[in-house]
């Protein structure tokens, strides 16, 4: 019988909540002029964090490792898609095929709207960190691309959202429960090395977050003059 184990380590389950959080505050303060400070070191900390993932996704635990969920071919991927759209449970305890997409497509759009942020300028209100070291093309082409990638971050959270909410109502799957504890019913039995909750993973997500995050800022903020 399946039953619940340790999937989601510390760093997952905390990134992907200050996700939420920053996502929403982005997108209320995005053409508010008096929170454009705010939202550009918000921005700075988002492209810390999809440093901080991509390492994770070599070094944490089992189930936050790209290996785990590597990207699925398109039929696996729309296979993947017609079970849940059946309530059909995956036997996985970590990301389905299709909520690896999710994660990989979520990641590439949150970095790419960092950085494209960080590369803007309007030579009125904001100028990105990384602005003064781009050609003016390159820096239109950035302001361009930003609002855009940003919609479709949108768009993609809201799908999400709602794919979450079939899992948890229609599916009786406890998806935001778990992404709060860390626990997860899956059919498998993986004996993981290193344990999701043991201390060393623990230890090593907060000295490479410290890095990726706090030295993202510090560069790009402190370094720099920003």
């Amino acid at each position: 019988m399946s039953s619940p184990q340790p999937v989601w380590d510390f760093w997952i389950r905390l990134g992907h909540w200050l996700i939420v959080a920053g996502i929403i505050f982005q997108q209320i303060s995005g053409e508010e002029i008096e929170l454009v400070n705010a939202h550009a070191t918000v921005g700075v900390l988002l492209g810390g964090w999809v440093l901080f993932r991509v390492i994770w996704g070599f070094t944490g635990p089992y189930y936050a490792r790209f290996s785990s969920f590597p990207p699925p071919a398109p039929k696996t991927a729309v296979a993947s898609l017609k079970r849940v759209l059946k309530k059909e449970t995956e036997e996985t305890a970590g990301h389905s095929a299709i909520g690896g997409v999710a994660v990989y497509l979520l990641i590439t759009l949150i970095g790419l709207t960092a950085l494209t942020g960080m590369a803007s300028s309007d030579d009125i209100f904001f100028s990105g960190p990384l602005a003064p070291f781009l050609s003016a093309d390159a820096v239109d082409l950035a302001g361009r691309a930003h609002p855009i990638l940003s919609k479709m971050v949108l768009i993609t959270v809201i799908m999400h959202v709602f794919a979450v909410l079939w899992h948890q109502f229609a599916m009786k799957e406890r998806l935001i429960q778990g992404m709060i504890t860390g626990l997860k019913i899956g059919s498998e039995k993986l004996s993981a090395h290193p344990h999701p909750f043991s201390k060393m993973i623990l230890l090593r997500g907060f000295v490479i977050f410290s890095i990726c995050v706090g030295g993202t800022y510090g560069l790009l903020g402190i370094y720099l003059g920003w």
